[in-house]
């Protein structure tokens, strides 16, 4: 699965860790439940951001390369996108992990705090308490169906970038993006005509701007392209269509894919696997 590509899941599959399950959970992010015991695990340079929580035990394991506590049920650790840590497990303890993409995260930063992509910055965290970003994360794995699954996801993203001790300090002036109210104008319509066309003209038309302005104001204002964010959104609604058994020619049509082979192409390109398949994995 693309999304469980991620490696810290690769080197976690290395290791003495046993993989209890793994879901993908659309749009880039994934969540595995792992058991460990008795190993050294060195993770190095990320390429999501990963939300641990000890579920059972951990009182064993404690992180190597920086003075800590050792660890606890419940405890929470948090490491950014391009970050290395060692860790000693000397028990067995279990763990979820959630895999969060980069850009998503940016992504969501825009379209639901008004935060410009450049001010998201996630601290490295180890050992932390926090009920309620665990009470999440753990309703997160306990989740059946992707629309339940991404509700808990808004809940569990706002708080990681709102909550003290995690991405609240990250905040600074927006430079040279679109005025918010012209991004949520632009963000409705795009939702409104997911299934038509949606030509860069008419977007920048939307934003009463030049093509080329528009796109350099939406990409410092979302993180993302226009085309990028419309392809995001795209896949996004056909997650839902399909996880709802929708008929794989219907989604591509309400989801402004050209075809259902068109619809094939992108959802493998994004998940690995074929519609079919991924519907059947949930």
């Amino acid at each position: 699965m693309t999304t469980l590509a991620a490696s810290v899941f690769q080197r976690l599959s290395r290791s003495n860790a046993r993989l209890l399950g793994a879901r993908d959970l659309g749009a880039g992010f994934g969540l595995a439940a792992w058991e460990n015991a008795q190993d050294r695990v060195r993770y190095e340079e990320t390429r999501h951001h990963v939300l641990s929580l000890y579920t059972e035990d951990g009182t064993k394991s404690r992180r190597v390369d920086r003075q800590v506590a050792v660890g606890h049920p419940g405890a929470l650790s948090l490491m950014p996108q391009g970050a290395s840590s060692e860790w000693q497990i000397d028990g067995r303890f279990r763990f979820v992990h959630l895999y969060i993409p980069d850009a998503e995260l940016r992504a969501f930063a825009a379209e639901t705090l008004d935060r410009p992509p450049a001010a998201v910055v996630l601290p490295e965290v180890t050992f932390a308490d926090d009920p309620v970003l665990a009470g999440l994360l753990g309703q997160l794995a306990r989740a059946e169906g992707v629309l339940a699954s991404r509700g808990i996801q808004v809940e569990l993203l706002h708080h990681l970038l709102t909550a003290p001790g995690w991405g609240q300090a990250a905040s600074a002036p927006r430079r040279g993006g679109l005025a918010p109210a012209t991004l949520r104008r632009l963000r409705a319509r795009i939702e409104e005509e997911l299934d038509q066309p949606l030509r860069l003209a008419d977007l920048a038309a939307t934003a009463g701007l030049s093509e080329f302005h528009f796109q350099r104001a939406f990409r410092a204002s979302t993180g993302l392209s226009p085309r990028a964010w419309v392809e995001r959104r795209r896949m996004v609604r056909a997650e839902v269509l399909i996880a709802e058994g929708q008929p794989l020619a219907e989604v591509a049509a309400a989801c402004g894919f050209a075809h259902h082979a068109h619809l094939t192409r992108a959802f493998r390109k994004a998940h690995g696997v074929a519609p079919s398949v991924w519907r059947a994995g949930l």
